[in-house]
């Protein structure tokens, strides 16, 4: 197979594309991900390139270096954050401490929306950035995930939690799982369209909202503002990063 695969390794779901190809998607485990690589990718021919963007730990970066090594022949090049790239300048004091699927997200957004924007990614965690319309990355904010935070007070209190229905149908929660996923819904929500209204009323820009992660639907209907889903932004932003490389 010729051109590039491109991949995302979060902290649950593995996402990848090749060049010609639509994004595709698992939740692996990691003492299981071999197999599910050889399901996934076994068939394929080998790529030219392999770029990634991780931000999963240690073991399961080695289990897929292992296997595009020993299945094609490969060592993936990683996407790396550093104070600027494809337009887009780091609001981090220390570069190296964004997330890179952060950076690859902002980079997707920037290109996209270069009036500026907010981009929120739904995933384990929710993360929240902004870049204006001179591609300075503003900075951003970090919080349990949707799911998480609703897995988290099922598993640390007497409430039982019973799956992922929102409710987004009801303005108040009439029994302890509507309460719950309206609660984490629209705290997230509320994060979002305050800091969008405050980059407004500070004259920074008009920014566009940007939605993408496994949560992104649990989000969207409480959203009383205007929103782009964008499920490959990672993937869109790694691509730009690879080509400018040009490796």
């Amino acid at each position: 197979m010729a051109g590039t695969l491109y991949i995302d390794v979060g902290n649950t779901r593995l996402k990848w594309r090749f060049d010609q190809g639509s994004m595709e998607s698992m939740i692996y485990a990691s003492g299981q991900l071999p197999s599910q690589l050889d399901v996934a990718w076994g068939n394929q021919s080998a790529p030219d390139n392999v770029w990634m963007v991780a931000v999963a730990k240690t073991t399961v970066l080695q289990q897929l270096h292992d296997w595009v090594s020993n299945n094609w022949e490969l060592v993936p090049c990683a996407m790396t954050v550093s104070v600027a790239d494809c337009g887009v300048s780091c609001g981090y004091n220390q570069p190296q401490q964004l997330g890179a699927d952060r950076w690859a997200a902002l980079i997707a957004t920037y290109a996209a929306f270069p009036e500026g924007a907010v981009v929120v990614d739904c995933g384990t965690a929710v993360t929240v950035d902004a870049v204006n319309a001179e591609g300075q990355h503003l900075g951003g904010f970090i919080l349990p995930g949707i799911t998480t935070m609703q897995q988290s007070l099922s598993d640390r209190t007497a409430m039982q939690w019973i799956g992922r229905d929102t409710s987004s149908h009801q303005e108040w929660g009439n029994d302890t799982a509507s309460c719950i996923g309206l609660g984490t819904c629209k705290a997230v929500a509320a994060l979002v369209e305050q800091s969008i209204e405050r980059l407004q009323a500070n004259g920074v820009c008009d920014p566009a909202l940007v939605i993408t992660g496994g949560d992104a639907e649990l989000l969207q209907p409480f959203l009383e503002i205007d929103s782009q889903r964008r499920d490959a932004l990672v993937l869109e932003g790694l691509r730009l990063y690879a080509l400018e490389k040009k490796i």
